[in-house]
């Protein structure tokens, strides 16, 4: 049997990793914020070295874009150090990393979706702390794999979705920045994805990008949400991202490109509209 540590098992994405490593047949034990400061190498190296995964699954992030830009320590901590703890740890244990990184690595001045092999320039501090983790991790020696994703969205954390729905309920209009363009990604998506992964594996050292299929603008994924939640009361307005000045700057353009993880582990997630269409009927029409 497979042991797995879950890192970050209580965030919005560790929650459906957990979820969807337990129709397997696998070993898991959790890490979180409450029992383990990853940010700490001592006491990395103590979980690992008694647990001794086969994998170790990275899913903690600081992920507050816009407070990255005052508290670069914060983020680095978790983004970073965080990952080369872990890193570190695994190198001695012989397990094998998978890490959540994402597409903020990019600048956005492409129009076309990006690879792997592109040049990551981030234009923030959450990517650029995102970056350095990622950078950690390849440079360790330790064995992994790096999953980049988008716009996540998922029932156990706050996210785009919750957040358009709650503002519906209580204003007539919302305005929405309409030239950003990405991947709305749902969190049962990549944690199926994940488990896959680990069932395949080919050993390989690798980056993967891994979203929904497709793409749109936030203004348009919020048109959607509205029309797949069935909220008619309120009215979504386009804005360009000069009218909704916000302290990090985000990628005009950050879609992905997913050709290899398709080719590597045959995994192609749904369209980004039928994701949004499963996770309305998994939460039901209601935001609390």
């Amino acid at each position: 049997m497979l042991k797995i540590a879950l890192i970050g098992s209580t965030g919005m994405l560790g929650i459906d990793v957990n979820s969807a490593l337990k129709g397997v047949n696998f070993l898991i034990k959790n890490y979180n914020s409450n029992n383990l400061d990853i940010a700490d190498p001592q006491a990395v190296n103590a979980s690992v070295n008694g647990f001794k995964p086969d994998y170790i699954i990275n899913c903690a992030a600081y992920t507050n874009v816009d407070g990255a830009e005052a508290e670069k320590e914060k983020a680095d901590a978790v983004n970073n150090i965080g990952v080369q703890n872990l890193a570190e740890a695994a190198l001695n244990t012989g397990s094998r990393i998978i890490h959540i990184s994402t597409d903020y690595v990019f600048d956005g001045s492409k129009r076309t979706p990006y690879t792997e092999d592109d040049e990551p320039n981030p234009i923030n501090e959450y990517g650029l702390s995102k970056l350095r983790g990622e950078e950690a991790l390849k440079n360790s020696g330790a064995s992994y794999i790096i999953l980049r994703t988008s716009w996540l969205y998922g029932k156990n954390g706050k996210n785009f979705v919750n957040t358009i729905l709650k503002l519906a309920d209580s204003r007539k209009k919302i305005e929405v920045v309409d030239d950003q363009f990405g991947s709305p990604t749902y969190t049962k998506d990549v944690a199926y994805a994940i488990s896959e992964i680990i069932i395949k594996d080919n050993s390989k050292n690798e980056i993967y990008h891994l979203t929904n299929e497709g793409y749109t603008s936030w203004y348009k994924f919020a048109v959607e949400i509205m029309n797949v939640f069935k909220r008619t009361n309120c009215e979504i307005i386009p804005v360009s991202s000069d009218k909704s000045v916000r302290p990090a700057k985000r990628p005009v353009y950050s879609v992905m490109d997913n050709s290899k993880i398709k080719e590597d582990y045959n995994i192609e997630l749904r369209p980004w509209k039928d994701a949004l269409k499963k996770y309305c009927n998994d939460i039901g029409y209601f935001i609390i």
